[in-house]
C-alpha cells in the first residue's frame, strides 16, 4: 500500500510539472543554451578582409560573419522559440555585386569554420563552399565551387563589428551602380540567328530591382514562335562596366517550369541602344547569335 501511495504521489508530481507552463526552469534552460551559443559564435563574428589566391590570380575579398535568430518551434507557454544561427556574406572587392550569402557552422573543438552558399542552385563556377580554420584573428582555408577548388583563402579580422566600415561609401557605390543599370534597362527586340538564318524573333525586357541597398538586374525573354509563352525565360543579369564595351551576361530559366534543368546563358555587349552577342543552353548547346535594338 505504501509503495502505491509513493508511486501515485510521484506521478502527480510529474503530471503537475508537465502542465506547469510557467515553470521558470524552461526559460532558464533556454537562456542558458542561447548564451552558450552566443559565446561560441562571438569568437568568430566580425568583418574579415584578405586574399583569395587561385592558380591564375589573387583577388581582394571580404567575409562578414554575423548571427541571426532562426525560428525553432514554441516553448511551454506557446511562445515562439528562436535559436541563434551563424551566417556569412562573402564578397569580391572587384565586383560588389558578386555577393554570396552563406549558411555557416563553427566547431569550437576543432576551430573549423564551414560555410555553404544559400542559393538553391549556384552556378557551376560560383562559390559553393568554404572550408576553413580559425586561427587567432585569421581565417585560412579553401574556397570551392561545384566543379572543384577555386582557390586558397587567407583572411584577417579587420573589425569585431560584422558590418564593414565606410557604409556611406558603400551606399554611394550602389546608387551609382543603380543609375548605370537604369541607363540600359528597357525592352530590346531582334532575331536569333543560326547558320546565317533568322530562326525566330525574340524580345528581352530588363528592369532594375533592389535587394536591400544592392541593385539587381532581372528580366524576361519571350519568343515570337511561342504564342503561349511556354518557353518564356526568367532572367537575372551580371553587368561588367569595366570592359569596353560593357558586357551583360543574362542567365535564364523557364518561367513556367523553374525546376526544369534547362538553363540558358545569354552573353553580349551593350553598344548604345544595341545589345549583341551569342546565347547557349545546357540542353541544345549553341542556340544562336543576336543583335537586339532597344525600343523603349
Amino acid at each position: 500500500m505504501l509503495k502505491k501511495l509513493i508511486l501515485a504521489t510521484a506521478l502527480l508530481g510529474v503530471v503537475g510539472c508537465a502542465f506547469n507552463k510557467d515553470n521558470p526552469n524552461n526559460n532558464a534552460t533556454e537562456v542558458s543554451d542561447r548564451q552558450k551559443q552566443l559565446n561560441t559564435y562571438n569568437r568568430v563574428t566580425g568583418f574579415y578582409t584578405g586574399k583569395l589566391t587561385t592558380t591564375a590570380t589573387q583577388q581582394d575579398v571580404e567575409l562578414r560573419l554575423f548571427t541571426l535568430e532562426d525560428e525553432s518551434g514554441t516553448n511551454a507557454n506557446g511562445e515562439e522559440r528562436y535559436r541563434i544561427v551563424l551566417r556569412g556574406k562573402f564578397q569580391f572587392n572587384s565586383n560588389k555585386l558578386q555577393l554570396v550569402n552563406m549558411k555557416a557552422r563553427f566547431i569550437p573543438e576543432t576551430s573549423e569554420l564551414i560555410l555553404r552558399n544559400e542559393a538553391t542552385s549556384p552556378g557551376i563556377d560560383d562559390v559553393h563552399t568554404i572550408n576553413a580554420k580559425v586561427v587567432g584573428q585569421k581565417i585560412v582555408g579553401e574556397v570551392k565551387s561545384v566543379s572543384g577548388v577555386i582557390g586558397v583563402l587567407d583572411l584577417t579580422l579587420a573589425s569585431n563589428q560584422s558590418s564593414a566600415p565606410g557604409n556611406t561609401e558603400e551606399n554611394e557605390f550602389y546608387e551609382r551602380l543603380r543609375r548605370q543599370y537604369e541607363s540600359f534597362a528597357g525592352t530590346y527586340v531582334g532575331n536569333s540567328v543560326k547558320d546565317g538564318k533568322a530562326a525566330f524573333q525574340f524580345q528581352i525586357r530588363l528592369q532594375v530591382v533592389k535587394e536591400g541597398i544592392v541593385p539587381k538586374i532581372i528580366g524576361e525573354l519571350t519568343r515570337s514562335d511561342d504564342p503561349k509563352n511556354t518557353a518564356t525565360l526568367t532572367l537575372t543579369g551580371l553587368y561588367r562596366g569595366e570592359t569596353t564595351p560593357p558586357s551583360l551576361v543574362l542567365t535564364g530559366i523557364p518561367r513556367l517550369f523553374p525546376s526544369s534543368p534547362y538553363k540558358a546563358t545569354i552573353d553580349g555587349v551593350l553598344d548604345g541602344d544595341t545589345y549583341k552577342g551569342t546565347w547557349v543552353s545546357n540542353v541544345n548547346g549553341f542556340e544562336g547569335e543576336f543583335v537586339l535594338n532597344k525600343i523603349k
